[in-house]
């Protein structure tokens, strides 16, 4: 019976890892694809011509369509990418922060099969006894720094948008609406993966004042 409980976690253990593993390399895939759309995103702030002109040739390449050097549309496009990746990508890492819960679960009670070892302990005791000081600052990058510099530039675009509007259409609505979403939604992603912090600091910040 113990036998087959293990070679059943054994297995349920490689098929959750092998999951993993896929989706760190989608996320790897969506954060690459999300740095080229934010880089031509926030050249738009002072070249849009010229990335009108750069997407308009992109998608007469691809598909044969032209779409003309409409600036509004070209903005309401990026606007529209950035949205899909950035929720995409929030959503995979949060998704692998659940993942690395689930892993360390099944190699604690795999562990116990082997007491005073380190067997199954890869991604949990193993890797984070031993996480350097690298790993934790590309961990910031990741989960803090992206995600703001994310935030600054869509805030710096629609100002820029609203600075310059001459009347709204359908195109400043978009783009408004997805400057609401992609903001909130980095935030709310922020504060998931570092919401132990933040409570921590709160609950500091508070007693501050009722001292």
């Amino acid at each position: 019976m113990e036998e087959a409980k293990f070679n059943n976690l054994c297995s349920h253990y490689k098929d959750s890892f092998d999951i993993h593993r896929t989706t760190i390399k989608q996320r790897d895939t969506l954060f690459y694809g999300l740095l080229v759309i934010l880089a031509v995103f926030t050249l738009q702030l002072s070249s849009a011509d010229t990335v009108a002109t750069i997407v308009n040739e992109y998608i007469a390449k691809v598909s044969g369509i032209k779409v003309g050097n409409n600036i509004d549309f070209i903005s309401t496009l990026m606007w529209l990418l950035l949205l899909g990746f950035s929720t995409r990508y929030f959503q995979i890492v949060l998704e692998i922060e659940r993942q690395y819960g689930y892993l360390h679960s099944l190699e604690e009670q795999l562990n116990n099969y082997y007491p005073d070892t380190l067997a199954f302990t890869r991604e949990g005791k193993s890797y984070l006894s031993k996480y350097p000081l690298f790993s934790n600052w590309v961990w910031l990058l990741y989960t803090l720094f992206f995600p703001f510099l994310i935030v600054f530039s869509v805030i710096a675009k629609i100002t820029s948008e609203i600075s310059t509007i001459n009347s709204i259409g359908f195109n400043q609505i978009v783009d408004f609406v997805c400057y609401l979403i992609i903001g909130t939604s980095a935030i709310l992603y922020v504060y998931r993966l570092h919401e132990s912090s933040v409570e921590n600091l709160t609950s500091r910040f508070i007693g501050l004042f009722t001292r």
